[in-house]
């Protein structure tokens, strides 16, 4: 190809050389000799003398313009069909070899970290996509850069925000007086309620944009509720049967009363003290099961076994109330915790006969079906109405008509029960009405 061009800028060359002395061969044919020629030269009129050197100068040019037209396009014919991915297989000028390697290899790097970028884009897209919390990212405009569908489901807002001011989505005058003072390099914090209780983190960024981190907090909330709750319910369960114990011991430490007075407050103290540790045994099991996080102790056996342990064991608590208790049950083999299924089959009874009427029956049905195990428990106890069926399962809560009633309960037995059925991956659900009693429906998996 290198041939080829030098041989048409030769050709050029060559043309020009002949018209000239064309040019002069003719003029010495038409005017005989050199002196002639001059003479005539300087006779002719300026414009012919023009005309000439146009023509000549026109002619020149075309001829040159088609040469140089016709090398050009082999050049960029050349070079347009050079394969950068493999430039040892190109045909090409060597003088472009070394160039033509250089910008192959360039080409190779380049597309590497195409890659590399494409993969970091992907994995970033994909952390964002999955975050609990909300993401957005802001310019020194105050203007989208990113956001989330955490961050859009916060604001009922959708891709189509992004590279718009974020006053387009957000109207909280409080919201945007933080996101001003970020731009301006100071970072703060807010909380926003809606559905949920959610804490806004303004953070500054170098290149005087900012990022806005948005947490559910929920949750946290309703656990430290829960939590002061708990405590304050011990403080209040165990201050009143540890003043009455105080009280008694107190009139018996004084010898004040006879010896009938003195055995009346010994079996109130008993009493009580025995309802103090049937409590902290409770609240024992309730921490064991939150600490739980696999089945440890799980084994193979028969609920409807444990279900009958449990009934022979209140049997007579139930007929020195004239409660009948009754178990209708199949072979119920699962995979589980024997103990803390006999703590609810406890905790379940012992409900169901303490928040009965006289002469009132408690049925229990334990059965297999589908590789679950049901446990139902019904009573024609006192009942429960809706508002308080929601807070049934709640440590510590007794509805009003059982706070009246002559029992002993604390108030963390059906907590109890939830925690143990949710331990072993089951579910646990409710039925009851004001006077008509109360029904527990459990089903949990053969192996869970």
């Amino acid at each position: 190809m290198r041939r080829n061009i030098f041989m048409t800028l030769c050709l050029a060359v060559l043309f020009n050389v002949i018209v000239v002395i064309a040019a002069i061969v003719m003029a010495l044919y038409i005017f005989g000799d050199a002196t002639d020629f001059i003479v005539t030269v300087q006779n002719t009129p300026p414009i012919a003398a023009i005309v000439a050197a146009g023509v000549i100068a026109v002619g020149g040019f075309v001829v040159n313009y088609i040469l140089a037209t016709t090398a050009s396009r082999k050049i960029t014919s050349n070079i347009s069909q050079i394969d950068f991915t493999s430039p040892d297989k190109t045909d090409t000028f060597k003088e472009l070899s070394t160039f033509v390697g250089n910008v192959a290899q360039q080409q190779s790097q380049m597309g590497e970290q195409f890659e590399v970028l494409a993969l970091h884009s992907d994995t970033v897209r994909s952390i964002l996509g999955n975050m609990q919390d909300g993401f957005i990212i802001l310019d020194r405009f105050a203007a989208i850069f990113s956001i989330n569908p955490k961050g859009q489901q916060f604001f009922n807002a959708d891709a189509s925000c992004i590279g718009k001011n974020i006053n387009g989505i957000s109207k909280d005058p409080v919201f945007l007086d933080k996101v001003k003072a970020a731009l301006q390099g100071h970072g703060g914090q807010m909380y926003i309620e809606k559905e949920q209780l959610s804490y806004i983190n303004f953070i500054p960024s170098p290149d005087r944009g900012i990022v806005i981190l948005i947490s559910d907090i929920t949750e946290h909330q309703l656990t430290e509720k829960m939590r002061r709750e708990f405590a304050a319910n011990v403080s209040h369960e165990l201050n009143s049967p540890l003043t009455m114990v105080a009280g008694f011991a107190e009139l018996i430490s004084k010898g004040q009363m006879n010896e009938d007075d003195t055995v009346h407050f010994a079996s109130k103290i008993e009493a009580e003290t025995k309802r103090m540790l049937g409590m902290i045994e409770s609240i024992i099991h309730l921490a064991k099961l939150e600490e739980m996080d696999g089945p440890e102790s799980f084994v193979r056996f028969d609920i409807s076994r444990i279900a009958a342990e449990a009934v022979e064991d209140w049997v007579e608590v139930a007929e020195k109330s004239e409660i009948e208790i009754s178990l209708s049950s199949s072979l119920c083999p699962i995979y589980g915790s024997r103990y803390l299924f006999y703590v609810l089959f406890n905790n379940l009874i012992s409900n169901a006969v303490y928040y009965n009427k006289p002469r009132g029956t408690v049925k229990i049905a334990v059965s297999l079906k589908n590789e679950h195990a049901y446990i139902n428990v019904a009573d024609t106890g006192i009942g429960m109405t809706k508002e308080e069926q929601y807070r049934a399962f709640e440590r510590f809560y007794r509805t009003e008509h059982s706070k009246n009633h002559d029992t002993d309960g604390v108030g963390l037995g059906l907590s109890i029960v939830k925690h143990i059925v949710r331990y072993h991956n089951g579910t646990i659900n409710m039925e009851s009405e004001p006077g008509a009693g109360t029904r527990i429906f459990i089903k949990i998996p053969q192996e869970p």
